[in-house]
């Protein structure tokens, strides 16, 4: 019988027996602050939702496709333009050679802008298209 921490919270599916492993470290759940543990499917979903509320930011990553995806890869918004920019302060995560100012579309067609580089996690706020 499953048990609840064996199961989506969200589609109730069963999590797999054998999770994937990413150095050796088994990823298929995220958990929420409310302690449910979602499988990255879900976790996906309720991200790309939370896009249409356009009155808080929203954090993604800058992929090498020119694509902003959640934590498990999830494509959350297509950037349209990145430019160089200067970094004016002292950071361990930036290069200032890589560090760019990017307007993105999200997969609703809302437009979005931040600063970062890839492969890191930017905070991209909402803006006018």
């Amino acid at each position: 019988m499953k048990t609840q921490t064996d199961i989506c919270f969200d589609c109730r599916k069963p999590f797999p027996a054998k999770s994937p492993e990413v150095n050796g470290v088994a990823f298929y759940v995220t958990v929420r602050t409310n302690g449910s543990r979602v499988c990255y499917d879900c976790a996906d979903k309720r991200q790309v939702e939370s896009l249409r509320d356009r009155s808080q930011a929203v954090i993604g990553y800058v992929s090498a496709s020119k694509t902003i995806t959640t934590f498990t890869g999830g494509k959350l918004m297509t950037i349209l333009s990145s430019r160089p920019c200067k970094l004016v302060r002292r950071s361990w995560t930036h290069d200032r050679n890589s560090y760019k100012s990017i307007r993105a579309v999200d997969v609703h067609g809302g437009h979005w802008a931040g600063r970062g580089s890839e492969g890191i996690a930017i905070k991209l706020r909402p803006v006018k298209s």
